[in-house]
């Protein structure tokens, strides 16, 4: 940390940082200066700074207020008033400024307090605005910041008064009787606090004051308290010298005392002797943030601070000032960078005020007034911020962006607070927002108005001057163009403008979805796209929004009405004109712009060059800049329509009709008249609607405004005259609503005259039957004589009709040709139906071609058979169905067919389907289900007709799937139908070879394959789809015509490829004879390629130098072979140039040293010492030692050994002299320049010596070589042990035993001691010797890789185990135990190995032993006699089998249960089938584990169809254990909500079948009769499951046969079952059928409930349902479980029947209660109260005896179950075919 000195202290940014004070100027000289500037005289009185930070006011003992402005210059200046006219002798005891800072208080001694009104800016006029004149003198005064229009002041009586600027009076806060010292107000304004001379204090809170509490004394002072201020505390002192901080409630904080000097004041420099003494306080001030207080002195000031880290007030030091005098005013400017100081004798100095300040990149200048206050100004313009933390917090981290907007960190050290503070230096306007883990923001500063941060996937929105973040949303998408902001930017010309406060925010959720978000509402809209949009705008108003796609397509969104437009379809460039709505938009070579956005089909071309790049408006111009790449084009656009859309949006419709009206015509101006007409209509502006008729050339309806204008003008009422809105709202086309005007106002006549004028005579004559107009009679005749003679006769008729004469009401509605209303006539009113009026009738119906109709009418008068030949003669089907089931049922199956066919004729092949299925005509169904593209019906009627008649059919199937791609479906219906070749062709042309391969190969012969395979390949091959080709020759395994035919087609790298791929071994040929053939084409470049890839580089090489290019040849050899072989073709270019023109190319080549090597290859070793002399003196050493080799080869050895010396080589001519065997010369070269290498010639001396057979004279040539193990070796090599050992024992002692050993092993090697008899003879050597330890360690020296039959390891160990077990301790013989069988072990001889640990009554590790190597049978021997083993043996072998998961082999070994369950842990479920069906398991085994795949399958939730074909398949366990399976497989199947049920109702209709006839079978299985199906009750609850499945399923086939009023009751009964059906879906299925059966009283009780229990899942309670209304009803369950879900999934299906249920609750003609339980019976109620009776096995309810009837071991309701019988034709119980019992 670097510390700084400043004014009286020294800071360091690291430690707390105190106030510093640094003089700045005297602004008033002390009185009797001669300085004329400042002309005033005695002590300063007041003095204080505006809350802007402009002014500084300051008044004197001469009365005149003089102002300063910020930089501390004289601005103005005036004199007070007395209160009463005469001689000034009152005294300013006070100011204070407005916290708008355009007011100025002043308190006097002459009882009044004068405010002046100074304005905001310098010359404005001074008034006085306000005036509070008391009985005594002002003593004090303040103005509370947060109160505008309220200031306080005290009165030398005691009193503290407020003065309300709005009524001009004063009134009195509190009265304590002691003449007020001083007031002063708190930071935030919210209070304020007295002193007196009694020395109390006293508080007042102006929050608290509403509530009634007045002020409050907190504390007594210990003097009378002349300095007082309040910020973080109150501070208080006076003439004792003591500062006192009290709290809030008067507790002392802490004291500072004049008899405990601090530290400060004892090391201040500049002390005086006064210094060490305090006189008496003055004055006290805060700084604004009220953590630092300046106490005014005896020639000197106080400073103290608040520590917020160590919660405390402390002493910064007095500043002595000689001559000063005693300190009258204190003033803090507001932003806390000066203090202002007043002195008795009139001078006025400022302070800067400091606790730190720095700059920022040399533009801004940071000035930290407080912790939490900063000043930011900018040097060089001087504006300047005041950031102040509201919160207190202390100001960490500053930063400034675009030199415009400024960003800063706050915390609070004494807790967890962190803030923000975002500040613009143009407005001058602050905001500050809470803010936690900062750190990692980015900021967007595209909008003036607003600042963006985004932080953790989220944009917070804060308005600058606003202290709350505007919104907070969560996007990813961040970048300008994909973000729009508008903070109210348009200036709304008008109070109610809709666009006064909007603040609107369009993002991206996703690169798809738009979100426009309302700040001031929080409501939002989405915009969702097909593709990921890149560039979005608002406009200003933020009521449309722009956006495009990446497929450049360009939308409009209108925010109101959620409507959205497409532009253009393609578009570069687009862009809002600046403060208008127009749009300017590039569409490739065509400039787009849309004067009027609200008709986007009308656009403005004008056809550009280049791109748009940018649009301004300025000067009452506006141009579109264009770049045209060599030059810059503006194009203008027309100001007139930009301006018109303004002032549309201002509402200045007479500006907008200026504007419209010098334009030219044009389809835009059109489109603009007629939006203002539109406008200024709703506005009800009628001149402007009358220009704009006028203007579109719309004479009618401008002829009709301009009388409607005229008689505005004539009436007083204006638009309020009541014709006026009358003729309003016929123009808006409201005939309505202007006939109720004219009525309400008793304007009868005029009513009925605009009705006849609009020729709405029927209406006319109404209003005057209404209004009993006297000539309403003649009227109605007039009327209905004039529809006669205006052929209206069919209103002549309905006249007639409603006057009750209804017979010439049907003549007039039949000679109308309405013959319909004459039959509702006939019909509803009784109406005798002579046979005259039925021909009459039936006539005009079939005149008309009404065949339907006419049937209808026949079969109302009983006549069947004609009404049959109206129904078809008229193609009415339907009705001639229902006619014939109810009076000519042997026609039913002719009319299916003949409506089947006339279905084909009109095209509606798909109805007709069902309809020849009810006529049994499969075929005919087939092909129209396959006419009309319903396959999976078609495959459902095709499963259920024989192989010959489908096979023609499934063809076509196999080809609809082939077209949509769906090959699996098609390859199945092609094998189907016994053509599986087109299968084949199929997969061979969408190139699923594979597939196709699998197919033929199993349909097809396999040279039929081949072959088909290889014409098709060859086909391709010569269209030149060779890839293809390739996958057929490759399919059929044939890769060698694969290889040729690439091979042809010149096609090497595919070739050399399949090369690779399948004929490995030819790779390296193929590469050979390609390049060889490339070659000789003259391409040697590739043909380079292959013969590298042969690895024969050589050869490529050679290529090149036999056709001379030797560049080449140097690459390959450098790439391939490395330094040498490019240096042998290096060698070969210069041999083949010759002698010196050779060196010389290596030498201008840059490869001397090549060159060097070339001349020494050569033989040119002048030459080469030449070259190395003069170019290459490092390579001179490597010359000599080549020379030598050289002179070497020539048996030139002394000229050799020179040149070795002089290459500093001396061993390569020792070792010349080695290979001569001159020993003598190798010695004399090595004595004088290598001693070292004598040790190398004796030994290869001696190695000589060796050769010759000379060992002893050899091993002295090793010793003097210091090498005895070298001669040890020679001994071991010769075989020559004896010597060997002796030489090991005397040079070599440390080796004896190595050499022992491998003179062992060499024996047994040679067959001496190396078998199985030399283990076992050594040993027993050893035994006879009673050696017995080292014969063990004989017998156990025998190891696996020296005698690799296992048996005879296994006897030489065993032989060590005997000596063991004869000659050792017991101890010592286990050990020999363990190691011998971890031996076996080892080998794989774990039977053996188990045997001894067993012999040595080691029991459990033998049998371990066994288990370890599985000899189970040896295991299982040994675990005899001991049931612990036993079972560990079994346990171990069960765990072996289970391990591997070979269930084939424990299949094999009899573990038929175990392989199964291991099948049934990996759900392998098709395997286990397969297993049982060969195994042949009985029917128990199938059934368990059904229900054991069933119960996976239901908790895995997945395919419930599955687990109930699974039970009904393979059989179904009994319920016993597998209860909680069935009960879980129930519900789920029972418990689908309505949204799987309608997803295919088919389906789940067989699915419940399916379920209740397992359950049915499971329960018949178990021989239970069912006499009462509901009466029957075990504890595991099985019969509740079947019963409830039954019924359910029951309901669903009634509601499929149409039978509505059993399922009515079928519903009733299954509320008894909501413990296996969600309770909810019970009511919702009962209710609604009793809906829709008319029952609204039943329906009304169950909806009810439903809706109680729609409510109670969402809240998981049941606690807020009532019973009350079916506490009687036994059968419904209360209370109950609520379902987790709800069963109408949609809320709007849930809002439905609410909305049926609240409508049918105000009906009182439902009684809305049940009827008791008697009268209940045999109703629809009967099924909700328990009874004694039997149950019915149809519908559930009781059954009386006069109506039961007992059939298939079952009791039923007779007449329910023959309705059910006859309609399904199958028993309801059994499910067998069954014929009525009557």
């Amino acid at each position: 940390a670097v510390c700084y000195s400043y004014g009286i202290q020294s800071f360091c940014f690291n430690c707390p940082r105190p106030m510093q004070l640094r003089h700045l100027c005297s602004l008033l000289p002390a009185s009797g200066s001669t300085n004329p500037a400042y002309p005033h005289d005695g002590k300063v009185t007041a003095v204080c700074y505006s809350p802007n930070n402009r002014r500084l006011a300051v008044c004197g003992s001469d009365r005149v207020v003089r102002l300063f402005d910020d930089q501390g210059r004289p601005a103005d200046k005036f004199s007070t008033k007395p209160a009463d006219r005469g001689p000034k002798t009152y005294v300013v005891r006070a100011m204070s400024f407005s916290p708008d800072s355009t007011k100025l208080a002043i308190a006097q001694s002459d009882n009044i307090v004068f405010v002046y009104k100074l304005g905001l800016e310098w010359g404005d006029k001074k008034t006085i605005c306000n005036k509070f004149l008391q009985t005594s003198p002002i003593t004090a005064l303040t103005w509370p910041s947060s109160r505008q229009n309220e200031l306080v002041y005290g009165l030398a009586e005691g009193k503290v008064k407020i003065g309300q600027l709005r009524s001009n009076k004063p009134a009195s806060l509190y009265a304590t009787g002691f003449y007020v010292c001083a007031v002063a107000s708190s930071a935030s304004g919210h209070g304020i606090c007295s002193s007196h001379v009694d020395g109390s204090i006293h508080k007042f809170s102006f929050h608290q004051a509403n509530g009634g509490t007045t002020s409050t004394k907190i504390a007594a002072h210990t003097c009378v308290p002349y300095a007082l201020a309040w910020g973080h505390s109150i501070v208080v002192a006076g003439n004792d010298g003591a500062v006192v901080f009290y709290n809030e409630t008067g507790e002392v904080e802490r004291r500072f005392d004049s008899t405990v000097p601090s530290e400060r004041a004892n090391l201040e420099v500049s002390a005086t002797p006064e210094a060490k003494t305090r006189g008496e306080f003055t004055v006290a001030c805060f700084n604004p943030t009220g953590d630092t207080v300046v106490l005014g002195n005896w020639n000197s000031f106080y400073s103290y601070t608040y520590n917020q880290r160590q919660d405390s007030w402390e002493e910064i030091g007095p500043k002595h000032i000689q001559n000063l005098y005693a300190i009258t005013s204190l003033a803090w400017k507001h932003d806390g960078g000066r203090l202002a100081v007043g002195s008795l004798f009139g001078s006025l100095d400022l302070y800067d005020a400091c606790v730190r300040r720095y700059q920022f990149k040399n533009k801004f200048e940071f000035t930290y007034s407080s912790l939490s206050q900063v000043i930011v100004k900018q040097l060089e313009t001087g504006r300047r911020i005041v950031l102040k933390s509201v919160y207190g917090c202390e100001v960490t981290k500053i930063n400034i962006y675009q030199d415009r907007y400024v960003v800063a960190n706050t915390r609070d050290s004494s807790s967890t607070t962190e803030t923000l503070l975002l500040g613009d230096l143009t407005t001058y306007k602050l905001s500050e927002i809470s803010w936690e883990n900062g750190g990692n923001e980015k900021f967007v500063f595209d909008n003036p108005a607003c600042c963006i941060v985004y932080h953790a996937g989220e944009l917070t929105l804060v308005e600058y001057g606003c202290n709350e973040a505007c919104g907070t949303v969560r996007t990813d998408y961040i970048s300008g163009h994909l973000l729009s902001v508008r903070m109210n930017e348009p200036q709304p010309t008008r109070a109610d403008d809709d666009f006064a406060n909007s603040k609107k925010m369009a993002y991206l959720l996703d690169a798809q979805t738009i979100n426009i978000k309302d700040l001031v509402t929080g409501s939002s809209s989405t915009v969702s796209q097909n593709s990921k949009i890149d560039w979005l705008e608002l406009n200003g108003r933020a009521n449309l929004l722009l956006f495009r796609d990446k497929r450049r397509q360009l939308h409009l969104y209108d925010v109101r009405t959620q409507a959205r437009t497409t532009l253009l379809t393609y578009c570069t460039y687009v862009q809002w004109v600046p403060h208008s709505d127009v749009v300017v938009a590039q569409n490739r070579g065509s400039l787009c712009v849309w004067y009027n956005i609200h008709t986007p089909d009308q656009v403005t071309v004008h056809q550009i060059k280049g791109r748009v790049v940018d649009i301004e408006r300025a000067n009452g111009r506006t141009e579109v800049i264009v770049d045209e790449l060599l030059s810059t084009a503006s194009y203008l656009l027309d100001e007139a329509l930009i301006e018109f859309g303004s002032a549309i949006d201002d509402h200045a419709y007479d500006r907008a009709a200026d504007i419209l009206e010098i334009l030219e015509r044009s389809p835009e101006a059109e489109g603009m008249w007629k939006k203002l007409e539109e406008i200024a209509f709703s506005g009800n502006n009628l001149l402007v609607a009358h220009r704009c008729a006028a203007a579109l050339g719309n004479v009618g309806r401008a002829r009709y405004l301009h009388r409607l204008n005229k008689l505005v003008r004539k009436n007083a009422m204006g638009l309020d005259y009541f014709l006026v809105r009358s003729r309003h709202a016929l123009l808006q086309k409201d005939g309505r609503a202007a006939e109720n005007i004219l009525l309400l106002q008793g304007n009868v006549t005029e009513a009925i005259r605009m009705h006849h004028q609009l020729h709405n005579l029927d209406r006319a004559v109404a209003i005057a039957k209404e209004r009993k107009y006297p000539d309403a009679m003649k009227m109605q005749l007039d009327h209905f004589q004039y529809l006669l003679d205006s052929n209206q006769v069919s209103k002549a008729a309905y006249l007639k009709e409603a006057g009750g004469e209804f017979l010439p009401a049907i003549e007039l509605y039949l000679q109308g040709g309405m013959p319909s209303h004459a039959v509702r006539l006939i019909k509803h009113n009784n109406v005798d139906n002579s046979p005259a009026i039925v021909e009459q009738v039936a006539a005009s119906f079939t005149s008309g071609g009404l065949y339907e109709q006419a049937g209808e009418f026949y079969q109302f008068a009983d006549q069947l058979q004609r009404a049959m030949d109206a129904f078809l003669k008229g193609s009415s089907f339907r009705k001639a169905v229902e006619l014939a089931r109810k009076h000519f049922p042997g026609r039913v199956v002719e009319l299916h067919e003949r409506w089947g066919d006339y279905l084909i004729e009109n095209n509606q092949v798909d109805m007709a389907i069902n309809h020849y299925i009810e006529a049994s005509l499969s075929s005919k169904a087939i092909e129209a289900a396959l006419t009309c593209r319903q396959w999976t019906r078609a495959i459902q009627l095709l499963e259920s007709v024989e192989c010959s008649m489908a096979q023609p059919y499934l063809c076509r199937l196999a080809h609809h799937y082939e077209d949509i791609d769906d090959t699996r479906e098609a390859e199945r219906f092609y094998v189907a139908a016994g053509a599986p070749e087109k299968a084949v062709e199929m997969y061979t042309r969408v190139n699923l070879w594979d597939c196709a391969h699998k197919v033929a190969s199993s349909y097809m012969e396999p040279r039929e394959v081949s072959l088909l395979y290889i014409s098709q390949a060859q086909h391709l091959e010569a269209e030149g789809n060779l890839k293809d080709a390739e996958k057929l020759y490759l399919t059929i395994d044939e890769p060698d015509l694969a290889i040729n035919m690439y091979k042809k087609q010149r096609k090497y790298d595919a070739m050399v490829q399949l090369v690779e791929k399948h004929r490995q071994e030819l790779l390296k040929e193929t590469h050979q004879y390609l390049a060889q053939h490339l070659e000789s084409e003259g391409n040697l470049r590739d043909a380079e390629h292959h013969y590298c890839e042969a690895n024969e580089w050589l050869s490529a090489v050679n290529m090149y130098r036999t056709n001379d290019i030797w560049e080449e040849a140097m690459r390959v050899a450098t790439m391939h072979g490395g330094p040498n072989a490019s240096k042998r073709v290096a060698y070969a270019w210069a041999l083949s140039l010759g002698g010196d023109a050779g060196a010389k190319l290596l030498t201008k080549q840059g490869l001397i040293e090549p060159a060097i090597d070339y001349a020494v290859e050569s033989g040119a070793f002048d030459h080469a010492f030449e070259l190395a002399r003069s170019a290459c003196p490092e390579k001179l050493s490597d010359v000599h030692l080549k020379h030598a080799l050289y002179l070497e080869d020539e048996e030139r050895y002394k000229e050799a050994e020179l040149e070795f010396i002089q290459a500093r080589k001396p061993r390569e001519a020792v070792d010349m002299y080695i290979h001569q065997q001159a020993w003598s010369d190798a010695l004399a070269v090595a004595n004088t320049y290598d001693p070292t290498a004598a040790s190398d010639i004796y030994i290869s001396q001696a190695r000589v010596k060796v050769d010759a057979g000379k060992y002893q004279h050899a091993e002295e040539l090793f010793l003097l070589a210091a090498k005895p193990e070298l001669a040890l070796s020679m001994y071991k090599d010769a075989g020559m042990w004896v010597e060997a050992l002796a030489l090991a024992e005397r040079h070599l002692p440390h080796m004896l035993s190595n050499v022992s050993l491998a003179y062992s092993q060499a024996e047994a090697r040679r067959g001496t001691g190396g078998s199985k008899i030399n283990f076992i003879s050594t040993g027993q050597q050893l035994e006879q010797k009673g050696q017995w330890d080292s014969a063990v360690d004989a017998y156990l020296n025998a190891r696996q890789e020296l005698i690799k039959d296992p048996g005879d390891l296994e006897e030489i160990w065993y032989c060590a185990v005997a000596v063991a077990r004869q000659h050792m301790p017991t101890n010592r013989c286990h050990d020999i135990v363990a190691d011998v069988s971890r031996k076996l072990r080892e080998i794989g001889r774990h039977e053996t190995a188990a045997e001894l640990l067993r012999e040595s009554n080691d029991l459990r590790g033998a049998i371990e032993c066994a288990i370890e190597g599985r000899c189970w049978a040896k295991a299982r021997e040994l675990a005899i006699g001991s049931s612990e083993f036993e079972a560990e043996v079994d346990l171990a072998y069960q765990a072996a089998l289970r391990s591997a998961e070979d269930t084939d082999g424990l299949f094999e070994l009899g573990h038929r249960a175990a392989a199964m369950d291991i099948l049934v842990e990996r759900r392998e479920w098709d395997k286990l089938w397969q297993k049982i069906d060969y195994e042949g398991f009985n029917f128990s085994v199938r059934a368990k584990y059904a229900g054991l795949q069933a119960a996976q399958i239901t908790s895995d939730g997945t395919n419930l169809i599955m687990a109930v074909h699974t039970l009904n398949q393979h059989g179904a366990p009994p319920p016993g254990s597998n209860m909680k399976m069935y009960r879980a497989l129930v519900v789920a199947v029972l418990g689908q909500d309505h949204s799987q049920v309608h997803l295919d109702q088919k389906h789940h209709k067989t699915l419940v079948s399916e379920l209740r006839n397992v359950l049915f079978d499971l329960g018949r299985s178990n021989k239970e009769t069912q006499h009462d199906a509901l009466g029957v009750h075990t504890s595991d609850g099985f019969e509740q499951l079947l019963m409830a499945t039954h019924y359910y399923n029951l309901y669903l086939t009634c509601m499929q046969h149409g039978l509505k009023g059993i399922a009515l009751k079928i519903s009733v009964t299954l509320i008894r079952y909501a413990g296996i059906i969600p309770i909810d879906k019970v009511f919702y299925l009962a209710g609604t059928i009793a809906r829709d059966q008319g029952h609204d009283n039943l329906a009304f009780l169950l909806l009810n409930r439903y809706i109680d229990l729609t409510e109670a899942i969402d809240e998981e309670s049941i606690g807020n349902i009532d019973n009350a209304d079916f506490a009687d009803a036994t059968n419904i369950p209360f209370p109950f479980d609520l379902p987790s879900k709800q069963y109408l999934v949609e809320e709007e299906d849930r809002e439905e029947i609410r909305d049926w249920v609240l409508s049918t609750c105000m009906d009182k003609s439902i009684d809305q209660q049940l009827p008791g339980s008697k009268l209940s019976l045999g109703t629809v109620y009967a099924g909700l109260y328990a009874s004694d009776l039997p149950t019915c096995i149809v519908t559930g309810s009781p059954v009386q005896k006069w109506e039961l009837l007992q059939v298939n071991n079952s009791i039923a309701n007779k007449v329910d179950w023959n309705q059910f019988v006859r309609k399904v034709k199958l028993c309801p119980w059994t499910q067998v075919e069954q014929n009525p019992i009557y």
